[in-house]
């Protein structure tokens, strides 16, 4: 049976890495460099923030979930025209989240028989630009 599946997969490749390599003409690369463009543009160029997976951990205690979904701009968020510019945040809000909290060791702390809840504030970004670089304070 393994004999069988070599010789198979051998006939496979030889005939794969003999046959020559059919060459696409000018109009198809460009047609498919269009649209690979096309689709950049309209997904990942910068303007809409994307969402990135944050984790979120303290010293004394574990939260439930253990990450929170944030909206970003940035270098692998979107792309800018020039390589001379900076997909940034251009609005930002703050965002209220509520996770269950425990300690580090145990169980759920509890206050009058409930799960404890707390509250973090982070920052979402809502709008993304591109900036010059040289202009973007360090």
């Amino acid at each position: 049976m393994h004999f069988k599946l070599f010789c198979v997969c051998f006939c496979v490749f030889f005939i794969a890495s003999v046959e020559p390599k059919a060459k696409l003409d000018y109009e198809t690369r460009f047609a498919l460099a269009q649209a690979h463009y096309e689709r950049v543009l309209w997904k990942v160029m910068c303007g809409v923030p994307q969402p990135r997976v944050f984790r979120l951990e303290t010293t004394e205690m574990r939260v439930v979930p253990p990450a929170t979904i944030l909206h970003r701009c940035g270098d692998s968020t979107g792309c800018c025209d020039f390589s001379t510019e900076k997909c940034v945040a251009k609005t930002k809000e703050q965002v209220k989240l509520f996770f269950f909290v425990k300690p580090r060791m145990g169980r759920f702390m509890k206050r009058n028989g409930r799960n404890r809840v707390k509250k973090f504030v982070f920052t979402n970004h809502t709008e993304c630009h591109c900036v010059d670089m040289r202009n973007i304070p360090r």
